[in-house]
């Protein structure tokens, strides 16, 4: 008679698979290949990987709906709106005219008693 061993060098050898049934004929165990159980365990995390990014893509879609949904539709600015804009804003012609001549750029001077 075989023993555990040899179950698992045969299982090993051919690629097999050996099933253990209780004495009422239900299946309670499978014997297999390490590198077979591992590419079978493998193929369902992908699998399972695979759903759950499923998953998230349809929530993101569903929360961009939301909020795409939720703001207010843009309406097209007729010409007279846009020549009020336009009159309404100065926009300067020269970086001279852009520049605030009182603005330091070389910041607060410290001296070594304020150290």
């Amino acid at each position: 008679m075989a023993n555990l061993q040899d179950i698992f060098n045969l299982a090993k050898a051919d690629g097999g698979k050996f099933f253990v049934m209780d004495e009422t004929g239900e299946l309670k165990l499978v014997i297999m290949d390490i590198e077979e159980y591992q590419k079978l365990l493998l193929g369902k995390i992908a699998h399972t990987v695979q759903e759950v990014e499923k998953v998230n893509h349809e929530i993101m879609r569903a929360q961009l709906d939301d909020v795409v949904s939720e703001m207010p539709q843009a309406q097209p600015l007729s010409n007279t709106a846009i020549k009020n804009q336009q009159n309404n804003h100065h926009v300067p012609e020269s970086a001279e005219e852009a520049i605030d001549p009182s603005f330091d750029f070389e910041g607060p001077k410290l001296g070594i008693e304020d150290l």
